[in-house]
């Protein structure tokens, strides 16, 4: 019997983003969880319990630094990567600092957001093994 894939959800207000994201990670085979807004997935964070939240940092209802003390606070095993435009070294610390695995620039590379993937599922414990073409 196969394992099940670990869960991504992906967390992002701009529509074009979040499907690139969402097509990126399903086409290397992972399941995937699109949602719009941060609030949407801290409600499914708590039915879902993904194994990685992949979120942008600047959001209306919720920024994605809330959302990663909270992911932190009420699901602590669940790995968090954000990604920003918006990116600076000390905003980098503060996540790291927070618990976060990573901080991606945008744009970022399907190669960049693929090896951040594989890094932040493996320090989860989970050993990835999506339909790949090629490593990132």
């Amino acid at each position: 019997m196969v394992p099940e894939q670990p869960l991504i959800l992906v967390v992002d207000d701009e529509s074009d983003s979040l499907a690139y994201l969402f097509d990126l990670l399903h086409n290397e085979g992972y399941r995937v969880l699109p949602t719009p807004s941060a609030l949407e997935a801290l409600s499914q964070i708590s039915k879902r319990k993904p194994q990685l939240v992949i979120s942008d940092l600047r959001m209306p209802d919720l920024d994605g630094l809330e959302l990663l003390d909270r992911v932190k606070r009420d699901s602590p095993q669940t790995r968090v990567v954000l990604l920003t435009a918006y990116g600076t070294q000390a905003i980098s610390d503060d996540i790291l600092r927070r618990g976060g695995e990573a901080m991606l620039i945008k744009p970022s590379s399907s190669r960049e957001i693929l090896r951040a993937v594989r890094r932040a599922l493996e320090a989860a414990g989970q050993v990835p093994e999506p339909n790949r073409r090629g490593e990132p």
